[in-house]
């Protein structure tokens, strides 16, 4: 890798306390949502960022989600602990993400997208897999924090723009700029903080799926295809959408089925 990105991911501070008790909870054969909610409750700035993206349109919920105990109501155990690490590790290492077209608020809403896609999808393609894959998908992107900080500092950040928001592949790229994509700088920045191996597993090979050192496969080709559309530079592009559609067509993904979910979020996004 890069010694620069390694360089960047050597210099991250450690996860914070709230984090760290998260990661606990997560790993608990019984989960209490009261006490998730407790734990998140104590942190003003994830709790914050959490109640702004329950409130966001993607979720369209009829009442508006004010309290910790309400968002893990309404969105459930897993998907509110998915929220809340992606909320905690994008306050730990936030830069611009200027390089890419975007902020950290598309960083969040582009992520919520991805996880339920992902989510929809994975009822079609094999339901126990749902779970699962919320992690990985929200915090997939989160390498790009880290790309966008080394761009900036070569001062390419114009001509790495230009590049990234005409392309379908964000990955190819960033491989083009600093030898690897975000998936592998993710993955790599889980190594570091410790968090555990099934996640990075899951996470390492998300832009390359057909890696023959991959032993997620089908984890890894339904978040490559809920980020090729809910990509944070164009999210629902008409070409990645097509290009997504044949991807899932070609591994027997249920393209009809996906056409059918992308269509339905597009029509909720509008609403």
């Amino acid at each position: 890798m890069n010694d620069h990105i390694l360089a960047e991911i050597d210099s991250l501070p450690p996860l914070p306390q709230t984090v760290i008790h998260i990661e606990e909870y997560k790993n608990k054969a019984d989960k209490s949502p009261k006490e998730l909610a407790e734990i998140i409750g104590k942190d003003p700035l994830i709790l914050t960022t959490l109640l702004k993206v329950s409130n966001s349109a993607m979720f369209g919920f009829k009442k508006r989600i004010e309290t910790s105990q309400m968002a893990v109501s309404l969105l459930g155990v897993n998907f509110t602990i998915s929220l809340a690490l992606g909320s905690a590790i994008k306050n730990l290492v936030e830069t611009s993400l200027e390089p890419y077209g975007a902020d950290s608020e598309k960083f969040l809403e582009t992520a919520g997208q991805a996880i339920i896609m992902a989510s929809k999808l994975a009822n079609e393609v094999d339901p126990e897999l749902k779970e699962r894959l919320l992690l990985p998908t929200f915090l997939l992107e989160t390498g790009k924090f880290i790309i966008s900080r080394v761009i900036k500092e070569r001062d390419q950040m114009t001509e790495f723009y230009e590049e990234v928001k005409v392309s379908t592949n964000i990955a190819e790229v960033e491989k083009k700029y600093i030898g690897v994509s975000t998936s592998i700088v993710t993955a790599a920045m889980f190594e570091k903080w410790g968090l555990s191996q099934t996640l990075i597993d899951d996470i390492r090979y998300v832009d390359e799926p057909l890696n023959p050192e991959n032993k997620s496969l089908l984890v890894s080709q339904i978040i490559h295809i809920a980020n090729k559309i809910c990509n944070i530079v164009h999210p629902f592009k008409e070409e990645s959408i097509k290009e997504a559609i044949e991807y899932a067509s070609a591994n027997n993904l249920k393209p009809d089925e996906l056409e059918k979910i992308i269509n339905d979020m597009k029509a909720k996004l509008e609403e």
